[in-house]
C-alpha cells in the first residue's frame, strides 16, 4: 500500500513539471524580425549570401536559402519575384533573424532597380 502511494505521488509531481516546462515554452516570444535594406554590391550564389552597401561605405551581409521568399517592387506594392533575377546594384530590403555570426538570416526579400 506503501508503493502504491509513492508511485502515484511520483507520477504526480512528474505530470506537474511537465506541464511547467510546457507553459515555460509557450511563454517564449519568437525571435523578433530585423530588416536590413541597401545596394546589393555583391551575390555569392556558392555561400548563398548577398553584401549589401547600407549607408556610407558600411556593408552587411545577408544569408538566403531555398525558403526565403523575393518579390519584386516595392514592399507597398511587390510581385512574386526570383531569385535569378536580383542583380548587383538592385535596391533591396531583407527581413529575418540574425544569427550568432550577426548576419541576417533572410525570410523575405523585397528587390527592385533603384531605391
Amino acid at each position: 500500500m506503501r508503493v502504491r502511494g509513492f508511485v502515484a505521488i511520483a507520477v504526480l509531481a512528474v505530470l506537474v513539471s511537465m506541464v511547467n516546462l510546457n507553459a515555460q515554452d509557450k511563454g517564449k516570444a519568437a525571435p523578433q524580425k530585423e530588416n536590413i535594406q541597401g545596394t546589393i554590391q555583391n551575390i555569392s550564389k556558392d555561400t548563398s549570401t548577398f553584401t549589401v552597401r547600407t549607408t556610407g561605405t558600411t556593408t552587411r551581409l545577408i544569408v538566403y536559402n531555398p525558403k526565403t521568399k523575393f518579390l519584386y517592387g516595392h514592399s507597398d506594392n511587390a510581385k512574386a519575384g526570383n531569385l535569378a533575377d536580383v542583380k548587383v546594384t538592385n535596391y533591396i530590403s531583407c527581413a529575418g533573424t540574425f544569427d550568432a555570426k550577426g548576419q541576417l538570416m533572410a525570410t523575405e526579400c523585397v528587390y527592385r532597380e533603384t531605391r
